[in-house]
């Protein structure tokens, strides 16, 4: 495994490939090998995941500081605003741009690859951010951040202008994680690592309801991280230290489990993120071996994509 240490992140575009849908890893069938290294698998089997690019600051994708607002940054001894040192979540807002919380910098940076532009929010009330882990966007376009050691989520405009707390402003959360819009009934859904609990919020910041308790059965949490929600409204929840992600209804049943302890494929060790594409898969890092792995709905495991490294393709 590659180390080293840096201060600069980057965010890494992949593709699933349409022509060539996922299916498990039991039925998969030889297929004509595809003319590039960044693929997975790799050739002579088909084609599942695609490399596209990687940034790590706007100029990656073309954006150029104005020569008043280099001036601007050297008189206050900034360097590139754009520059991510940690990112840790992303989302994608109904512009299409990228919302990242760079919990290295301290701020979520917006990135809009069409208009090659980038805006920075620092925080709010004057007050900068404690620990910004992760960032979400509703259906009309607000923003959401969940602020872990200040234990706030916030709602922003879509040009991220501060509106409202959600929960309210003091003690709603002990150190809320990952957030997620629920586009079926409208909920915001946080994760409360510490309580450990899932809290669901409308968008006027008003909790609706909440699930979960400390345990290891069914609907029980140990330390609680990511979350994710697919297009039917079920939700995806990475329970991190129990290594397993649990899916619920919208109103906090628990319907199934996948995943346990173990360093091959298909096992879990440090799950740190989750995700569900549009034809039902489901995407988990696994932050030990700095790879992605990916289920199918029933939680069966069909192939993992990316490496150690910092290389294009590669994971740190």
């Amino acid at each position: 495994m590659h180390r080293w240490k840096t201060k600069v992140g980057r965010v890494a575009l992949l593709a699933a490939m349409a022509a060539v849908p996922l299916v498990s890893a039991a039925q998969q069938k030889p297929a004509a090998a595809v003319p590039s290294a960044l693929v997975w698998p790799q050739p002579p089997d088909p084609a599942r995941i695609q490399y596209l690019r990687s940034f790590g600051r706007a100029s990656d994708f073309g954006w150029k500081r104005s020569l008043w607002r280099k001036f601007l940054d050297w008189a206050k001894s900034e360097t590139d605003p754009s520059l991510l040192v940690r990112p840790v979540a992303v989302a994608v807002d109904g512009r299409g741009r990228l919302i990242v919380a760079d919990e290295g910098d301290g701020d979520v940076k917006i990135f809009d690859l069409q208009k090659k532009s980038v805006k920075v929010i620092h925080g709010y009330k004057g007050k900068e951010f404690g620990t910004p882990v992760a960032v979400a966007a509703d259906d009309a376009g607000n923003l959401y951040i969940s602020d872990a050691s200040a234990g706030r989520v916030l709602q922003y405009s879509p040009e991220g202008k501060f509106r409202a707390f959600i929960g309210g402003e003091e003690g709603a959360f002990k150190r809320p994680a990952s957030i997620a819009f629920n586009p079926v009934n409208h909920l915001l859904y946080v994760v409360d690592t510490l309580r450990p609990r899932v809290f669901a919020y409308s968008t006027d910041g008003k909790q609706v309801k909440e699930f979960g308790e400390a345990g290891d059965g069914p609907g029980q949490f140990n330390l609680p991280t990511f979350l994710a929600v697919d297009r039917e409204g079920r939700l995806y929840v990475n329970d991190t230290l129990n290594c397993r992600v649990q899916v619920f209804t919208p109103e906090g049943k628990f319907v199934t489990q996948f995943g346990e302890s173990g360093d091959g494929s298909g096992y879990f060790n440090r799950p740190k993120g989750v995700a569900v594409d549009s034809e039902g898969h489901i995407y988990v890092a696994e932050a030990l071996f700095s790879t992605v792995q990916i289920f199918d709905l029933e939680g069966r495991y069909l192939l993992s994509f990316g490496e150690a490294g910092r290389e294009v393709g590669e994971f740190y």
